[in-house]
């Protein structure tokens, strides 16, 4: 149990590693990526991994604790900085991100890490070649917290005198915080496939299978398959694969299947999202139903669809070539027609 336990955590903080952009970078990297600031942490004595960069912290209910970022400014200008934390969210793709604030958290979600953690400057000024210290002050709820709660303290410079053109360089980094007060292992895992439904992203047509993961534990996804098929057909009218992905604790994972510029027709179809987590394999299903109106608009504003020719532009000279066979055709019987009529007259006088 303790190897299984070790393994499964070691599987999490890896996510969240490549995720987070949590280590620490050295100069030469930072210079080679003209990010003009280093963000390092003070990790504390409840840090449960003492082997990352990042902070990975065992609370207790009720407790407050402020945390330490030390910010340097390796640049020879004076740099203005915008700081904020958000809670870890899921992407379309399984990418987990922290960039924005998390909207439709599960109903069941003990907390939001927003509402936890604050910042104590959310704006900082730094002169050429001078470090900052941010404190960043945690206050735990009453009650102990079942799993994990994620986020990423975000750091983001804001400074006109970066823009050129129309574009402004913002360089960002980002330190991750993850709060636990017990073992998320021991909690199973649970998907549901919330809702289907057609929409269109980026001017495009697309299927969205919601798929939420309503427990305080980030669920490793592999072999992931989704599909569209029409009620009562098995026959795969739509599909999307991808080899793995993640799902933030109590966050959706909105999954994508792209048409691909096919007309969206109307009528009852069946969504089915088959995915693997270890040894645990879930094959979820569920029937929704595109109206009418909403394929008729959906097609109109689809910008692959409306860049495929129509019928008589792509037989437009096919129908014009037939018309004037036609044309000839029907002159030359009527001239026919003429001439015999005259034989005839011709004959009878």
């Amino acid at each position: 149990m303790k190897i299984k336990k070790n393994i499964a955590m070691f599987l999490f903080l890896l996510v969240l590693s490549h995720l987070c952009d949590v280590p620490v970078f050295s100069d030469e990297n930072s210079a080679s990526q003209n990010i003009p600031f280093l963000v390092s942490t003070q990790l504390p004595d409840n840090q449960i991994n003492k082997q990352v960069s990042y902070f990975d912290l065992q609370m207790e209910p009720k407790q407050e604790q402020t945390l330490h970022l030390k910010i340097e400014n390796i640049s020879d200008q004076t740099i203005m900085l915008d700081t904020t934390l958000y809670q870890g969210n899921t992407n379309s793709i399984g990418v987990i991100e922290y960039d924005k604030s998390v909207k439709g958290l599960a109903n069941n979600a003990q907390v939001n890490i927003e509402d936890l953690v604050k910042i104590s400057e959310n704006k900082i000024k730094i002169s050429p070649k001078q470090t900052h210290e941010l404190q960043v002050k945690i206050k735990m709820p009453e009650k102990n917290l079942s799993g994990i709660t994620i986020g990423a303290i975000r750091v983001v410079q804001n400074n006109e005198a970066n823009k050129e053109g129309n574009i402004q360089n913002n360089f960002a980094r980002e330190i991750g915080l993850v709060l636990q007060s017990s073992d998320p292992e021991q909690i199973p895992s649970t998907l549901k496939l919330l809702d289907a439904q057609a929409e269109q992203v980026n001017t495009r047509n697309v299927f969205t299978e919601k798929i939420q993961n309503p427990k305080p534990k980030l669920i490793r996804l592999t072999n992931i398959k989704a599909i569209i098929t029409k009620e009562d057909d098995q026959e795969v009218m739509y599909q999307a694969n991808q080899p793995e992905g993640s799902i933030a604790p109590n966050t959706v994972l909105n999954y994508r299947i792209p048409l691909d510029g096919k007309a969206l027709l109307p009528g009852v179809y069946v969504a089915t999202f088959e995915v693997d987590e270890g040894e645990q394999h879930w094959k979820l299903t569920r029937k929704f139903t595109v109206k009418n109106n909403i394929s008729k608009k959906l097609n109109q504003t689809d910008i692959l669809i409306k860049s495929q020719p129509s019928f008589f532009a792509k037989y437009k000279w096919m129908m014009i070539t037939g018309c004037v066979l036609l044309v000839i055709i029907l002159g030359l019987c009527i001239y026919i027609g003429k001439i015999k009529r005259k034989l005839v007259e011709q004959e009878k006088s």
